[in-house]
């Protein structure tokens, strides 16, 4: 039988919407990877002009000739990492001189003045053990109706987090809250619990039974932990404005929240790069990026590095160690990874879409290999991570049935190994897998701005 295509939901509001007006939105490409697709999506369907910036880009000046920088979600370590002191003083020095700056969890994250981060703002994290470390799905903000941002929106709205920080704020910085956390909504979870069903189960009884299960994982599970706390805020550095937002709304099919993007990117362009002395409304030189690779060869080695990244989720799935939750993320077992698993999948499913549609420009020119990214050696590391993935998820599956594990705990010599291999000894990855997402994230950009060239 064939299968019949899901037909997609149009939200009209994408239609009668006002045009976006200013200037484009410069979007940090840099160490994002899937984050970095979803908000470069939404702008498109938003139909908000964008240019991709790295920070060398920023080093050059690129900033110069924005009013907006929107900065995905990801690791804030290693955006800062990326961003050097340099890329760290040029956007301090474009947000105190009337710049203004959207963030996005990871994004947002990276604003705050607890280590590792800029320092942008005066707000810190909550520590681990009093803060939700796990949650994800929908939850229910409250806005601030008196602020422009939520001009025409309802005064609560769905959005989505993707395991979220919180805010911290104990010496009262002055902040405007522009959201905050009212309820959980569909599909929400805490780790691998859909807190629906795990409420509905144990009825009355349900706050002894959130202290048994924190007990038993070793974290915060109880959703009470999330709610009242803030969602987004506003916070000023010098003359530019700040946006922070742990909900995710960039996410595909978020349309409350890609409402209030919308209405997030206008407010920023509107009251961003009044006093910016060298402001300038011309594209910006962005940094020379090198021929992206579209050579059949490499059109070659990338499908079948993705189609080894996509024999691991089926693995993965067939064992029961995660789903598919939405077309972008993997919902997994505790004890082992998913999202670096799901990251690569999408990142190399994106890559080869991307150089097929270069290799279908008849105006192309003579396709060359890119001496920036060297695919043969990208294909040889997805390989080795691949087959060593498989070893190990078997390895967790086995050892998870004598009791709870976690992603950082000791297991085995086996496991331990493999795992310092792969992701290195801390949550945000290292290992061989850092070295396959650098070469993707830059092959990525590549790919991107080629096409953005021969469109």
């Amino acid at each position: 039988m064939k299968k019949m295509k899901k037909t997609q939901k149009i939200d009209p509001w994408l239609s009668s919407k006002p045009p976006w007006t200013g200037p484009p939105v410069a979007l940090f490409w840099d160490q994002s990877l899937v984050w970095g697709l979803m908000c470069l999506d939404t702008l498109k369907k938003l139909k908000i002009p964008f240019h991709l910036i790295t920070s060398s880009d920023i080093r050059a000046g690129a900033l110069d000739h924005h009013r907006v920088i929107l900065m995905p979600g990801g690791w804030a370590s290693h955006k800062v990492q990326a961003l050097g002191t340099e890329g760290r003083n040029r956007l301090e020095h474009f947000l105190r001189h009337g710049g203004t700056y959207l963030g996005f969890c990871g994004g947002a994250g990276l604003a705050l003045s607890s280590p590792p981060s800029l320092g942008l703002v005066p707000l810190k994290r909550k520590k681990l053990q009093d803060r939700l470390p796990s949650a994800s799905g929908e939850v229910w903000i409250e806005g601030n109706p008196r602020h422009p941002a939520w001009a025409g929106l309802p005064g609560f709205l769905p959005v989505t987090v993707w395991w979220p920080s919180q805010f911290h704020n104990p010496a009262k910085h002055e902040v405007t809250s522009l959201g905050t956390y009212r309820a959980r909504g569909k599909d929400f979870m805490v780790a691998d619990i859909c807190v629906e069903s795990f409420e509905q189960a144990h009825g009355n009884k349900k706050a002894q039974a959130w202290q048994h299960m924190e007990n038993t994982y070793g974290i915060n599970l109880n959703p009470e932990k999330l709610i009242p706390d803030q969602a987004i805020i506003e916070a000023s550095l010098g003359k530019g404005r700040l946006i922070l937002s742990y909900p995710h709304l960039e996410s595909p099919e978020d349309s409350w929240g890609n409402r209030l993007c919308f209405n997030l990117l206008s407010y920023l362009d509107l009251h961003g790069g009044a006093h910016l002395p060298h402001w300038k409304t011309s594209r910006p030189e962005v940094g020379k990026t090198p021929r992206a690779p579209v050579s059949r060869e490499t059109l070659a080695l990338l499908m079948q590095a993705q189609g080894m990244a996509d024999e691991l989720i089926l693995m993965g799935e067939k064992n029961l160690l995660w789903r598919w939750r939405n077309p972008w993320l993997l919902s997994w077992r505790r004890g082992v990874r998913g999202l670096e698993y799901g990251m690569l999948a999408l990142s190399l499913k994106n890559a080869v879409c991307l150089t097929r549609r270069l290799l279908r420009k008849e105006s192309s020119p003579a396709l060359q290999p890119s001496s920036s990214v060297p695919v043969p050696d990208l294909f040889e590391d997805v390989s080795r991570f691949c087959q060593k993935a498989r070893l190990l998820l078997m390895e967790e599956k086995t050892a998870s049935q004598n009791g709870g594990i976690s992603k950082l705990s000791a297991v085995s010599s086996l496991v331990d190994d493999l795992r310092r291999e792969l992701f290195g000894e801390k949550m945000n990855h290292g290992g061989l897998s850092r070295s396959i997402f650098d070469r993707l994230d830059r092959l990525l950009l590549e790919l991107l701005r080629a096409q953005e060239t021969l469109t």
